[in-house]
């Protein structure tokens, strides 16, 4: 019986960890895209970093593709037939797999609650000090800025080799609103703050219904780059578990409070759709059923990234709580899954 334990679990795992593998590289891809003009090679232990967090989607797929390929497998080769010729239980085939799929969940359960945030907190201190220095590489030439709190730049031309700003138009919001131009400038970082130099240029401002316009040769500010919304860093990605739990009693913020609940039901996806492997990868003894495990596979994550989607929007807008909104998802499959085996149980 341990001999049957053995074989069913290394086949998970090897189906596993090669589609880990796989996810893992399209992943790293992503991530590359999203910080490559920030980063280089010789930061490579960023982009392996970044992918602790991406990992708490990789998993549960990977577990749902393994599972099904290799029941898949031991159908078509007619191995759980030899197995139940054996005299050897279902319950003795499927257990591995539940096993797996729950130290599955509990590895997802310490990604997503400790060690997803802790690196993302590392990866975030990182790339926002390399992203300072780069500030360049946020500008887009003909476009409108809004990376810059207070500010709208829009910017003709960039020579990012001479690190050197052409035709500059800015918009000024707060007590007083002005319009700058310039002909050329450039951004410099300092110790604890970038400044914007601007040559050859003009300020319009109108305060309390006085009309100004002054011209200059030289005219140098202080800005504050919001990097954070344009690598898209949430606040509480680099929040623990217990950190995230003492900012929803400081501001119980809906986003916040879904937040920590997803980081509680996702794991448990693990055990469902181990279940739902269990439940479609047996197909009997017939051939030519290799590709229905992956057609399933590609079925299920599409249906749950609609239901969670749509848990989302409802939570958004207010129709459900933040607290259904992250269970809801967990919650169907897992109604949909028990009609499943109770009507295979009763076919």
């Amino acid at each position: 019986m341990k001999l049957v334990h053995r074989y069913v679990f290394s086949n998970v795992l090897r189906s596993f960890t090669a589609i880990l593998l796989v996810l893992s590289a399209v992943a790293l891809i992503a991530e590359w895209m999203r910080f490559g003009s920030i980063i280089s090679i010789k930061d490579i232990d960023l982009l392996m970093l970044s992918l602790l967090p991406v990992a708490t989607f990789a998993i549960p797929m990977s577990v749902l593709f393994s599972v099904l390929l290799v029941m898949d497998r031991l159908s078509s080769d007619s191995e759980i037939i030899a197995m139940k010729a054996s005299g050897i239980t279902w319950h003795s085939i499927y257990a591995p797999v539940l096993v797996f799929s729950a130290m599955c969940m509990v590895v997802h359960l310490a990604i997503s609650t400790y060690i997803g945030p802790m690196a993302m907190a590392k990866l975030q201190q990182r790339v926002m000090r390399e992203a300072k220095q780069k500030i360049y590489s946020f500008i887009e030439e003909r476009d409108f800025q809004t990376m810059f709190r207070g500010l709208i730049v829009y910017v003709d031309a960039v020579d990012r080799a001479s690190h050197e700003l052409r035709g500059i138009f800015i918009e000024t919001f707060g007590a007083h609103p002005s319009v700058i131009t310039a002909k050329m400038g450039y951004i410099k970082l300092g110790k604890t703050r970038l400044t914007l130099t601007l040559k050859h240029g003009s300020i319009f401002t109108s305060p309390k219904d006085i009309f100004r316009y002054v011209t200059f040769d030289e005219y140098t500010f202080s800005i504050n780059a919001n990097l954070s919304r344009e690598l898209s860093f949430r606040p509480y990605d680099s929040a623990t578990l217990p950190q995230l739990r003492q900012m929803i009693r400081k501001n119980p913020n809906q986003d916040w409070i879904k937040e920590y609940h997803s980081r509680l039901a996702l794991p448990v996806l693990n055990l469902i759709l181990g279940m739902i492997g269990i439940t479609f990868g047996y197909q009997g003894p017939a051939r030519g059923t290799r590709r229905r495990g992956f057609l399933i596979g590609i079925g299920t994550i599409v249906a749950y990234y609609m239901v969670f989607v749509l848990s989302s929007r409802l939570a958004k807008g207010e129709i459900i709580g933040p607290v259904a909104g992250a269970w809801l998802p967990d919650i169907i499959f897992g109604l949909v899954l028990a009609a499943l085996w109770i009507w295979r149980s009763k076919s």
